[in-house]
C-alpha cells in the first residue's frame, strides 16, 4: 500500500515537471575551456538524474561484490547454527529416552556452536555419568567451567549431586565443603551437605550442620525431621560417634518433650549405665516411666545397680500415678518374687492377667505357686497357659496375611 502512494505521488510530480518543461523548457549553457555545450534545462536536469542514479547503482554493486564473502560467512554460519540446534534437541531426546551414548556424543559436538554450552555439557555429564564414565563426565564438567566461568557455582552444584547419585560420597562431600564455603546459607548446598554426611555416618558432623539447616527457611521442615531424629538416635546409641562430654552436651541441648522420647531416652541411658552413672540414669528413667510405661524402659530401670526395695517403691509410685499396665504389673511381680513377697507377687500378676494374658505373666505365676508350694499340677498349668500364649503370637507373627 505504501509503494502505491509513493509511485502515485512519484506520478504526480513527473506529470507537474513535465508541464513546467513544455511551457517553458529552460536554457543552459556549459563551457570549459574552448568547449561548450547548449541545451535546454530539461535535458540536463535528466542527464544529472541519470548520471546520478548510474554511479548508484555502479557503487551499490561494488559495494555488495566486496560484502559477498562475509555475507557467504553469515549464511553459512547461520546454517551451521540452525543444524546444531537440530541435533542438540536430538541428543537431549535421547537423554530422555536413555540412548546415553548417542546423545552424549551429539551433546558434545555441538556445544561450541550452541547458545547453551552450560546445557550441553552438562547434559553431556549427565549422559557419561549413566554409563559409568566418571573420567568424561568430570572432563565435560570443566569443559562448562571453561565456557561459561561466571555459572561455576551451579557446575560444582550438579558436580556434587551426580557424585552423590554415584555414590562418590567422599568427592560428593569435598565438593560440597567448598561450596559451603563459597555460599554458607545455600539452600542446596546444605541439604545435599546433610544428605552426605548421612551417607558417610558423620553422625556428629551432621549433628553440627542441622542449626543451619533448621535456621534456614528456605528448606521444608520435612526435609530434615526425620534426619535430625536419627542423627539424635546414632549419636545415642553409638559411643564411638561422639565423646561422653560432648554426648552429655547434646543431651542438655533437647526440649523437655524430646528428652522424654523413648527413641532418645532409652539409648543415652543404657549408655549412662555402661558407664556406671546410675543416679543419673535413674532420674532420667523416673521421668520417662511418669510420663509413659514402656517395656523397654522398664527393662533399663531392671539393669539400674540401685536396692531392689528401692526400685520395688519407685514402681509402685509410678503404678499409683497413671493407668495400670500389664508390662509394668509384672516388673512389680518380677521385683516382688525377687524379695519373697509372694503375695504381693501374686496380686501383681493377677491384675496383669486379668487386664491381658500374657505369656510372662503366666511363667510368673507358676514360679509363684511354687514358692507357695501349691501342687505341681497348679504351676504346670501355668506354665502350659504361658507356653501356648507364647506358641499362638509366634504363630500369628508368622502367618501371613492373605488378601482377597
Amino acid at each position: 500500500m505504501k509503494l502505491i502512494l509513493l509511485l502515485i505521488l512519484a506520478l504526480v510530480i513527473a506529470s507537474g515537471l513535465a508541464y513546467q518543461v513544455h511551457q517553458d523548457p529552460g536554457y543552459a549553457l556549459l563551457t570549459y575551456g574552448q568547449f561548450s555545450i547548449e541545451t535546454s534545462l530539461a535535458v540536463l536536469s535528466f542527464l544529472t538524474l541519470l548520471s546520478f542514479f548510474g554511479f548508484y547503482f555502479i557503487l551499490r554493486t561494488i559495494l555488495r561484490v566486496k560484502s559477498t564473502p562475509k555475507t557467504i560467512g553469515k549464511w553459512n554460519e547461520k546454517r551451521k547454527l540452525t543444524r546444531s540446534k537440530k541435533e542438540i534437541n536430538k541428543g537431549l531426546i535421547d537423554s530422555a529416552e536413555g540412548n546415553w551414548q548417542r546423545s552424549e556424543k551429539l551433546l558434545v559436538k555441538h556445544a561450541a556452536q550452541s547458545d547453551t554450552p552450560l546445557l550441553n555439557y552438562l547434559s553431556a555429564a549427565h549422559a557419561a555419568q549413566s554409563q559409568s564414565a566418571y573420567d568424561r563426565r568430570d572432563d565435560y564438567l570443566l569443559k562448562a567451567g571453561e565456557a561459561l566461568p561466571d555459572q561455576i557455582h551451579a557446575i560444582h552444584l550438579t558436580r556434587a549431586k551426580l557424585q552423590l547419585t554415584a555414590g562418590q560420597f567422599e568427592q560428593a562431600l569435598a565438593t560440597l565443603l567448598q561450596l559451603k564455603t563459597a555460599t554458607p546459607s545455600h539452600p542446596v548446598v546444605l541439604t545435599l551437605l546433610m544428605k552426605t554426611h548421612q551417607q558417610l555416618n558423620e553422625w556428629e558432623a551432621l549433628y553440627n550442620l542441622l542449626p543451619a539447616i533448621k535456621n534456614n527457611r528456605k528448606i521444608p521442615q520435612e526435609e530434615w525431621q526425620a534426619i535430625e531424629k536419627n542423627t539424635l538416635v546414632q549419636l545415642f546409641k553409638s559411643p564411638n560417634n561422639v565423646h561422653q562430654k560432648d554426648l552429655n552436651t547434646v543431651w542438655k541441648s533437647l526440649d523437655r518433650k524430646q528428652k522424654l522420647n523413648p527413641d532418645y531416652l532409652i539409648p543415652y541411658v543404657s549408655q549412662l549405665i555402661h558407664k556406671g552413672e546410675s543416679k543419673v540414669a535413674e532420674e532420667l528413667l523416673i521421668k520417662g516411666l511418669n510420663a509413659q510405661v514402656t517395656e523397654a524402659l522398664l527393662n533399663l530401670y531392671l539393669q539400674l545397680n540401685i536396692a531392689p526395695d528401692k526400685k520395688l517403691q519407685q514402681l509402685d509410685k509410678c503404678l499409683r500415678k497413671q493407668a495400670a499396665s500389664p508390662e509394668l504389673l509384672n516388673t512389680l511381680a518380677q521385683l516382688c518374687l525377687e524379695q519373697e513377697q509372694w503375695e504381693k507377687a501374686k496380686t501383681y500378676l493377677d491384675d496383669s492377667i486379668a487386664l491381658q494374658p500374657t505369656s510372662l505373666a503366666y511363667l510368673l505365676l507358676g514360679q509363684t505357686y511354687e514358692q507357695f508350694g501349691e501342687s505341681t499340677d497348679t504351676a504346670n498349668a501355668c506354665y502350659k497357659t504361658g507356653l501356648e500364649l507364647s506358641v499362638n503370637k509366634k504363630v500369628l507373627n508368622e502367618t501371613p496375611v492373605v488378601m482377597t
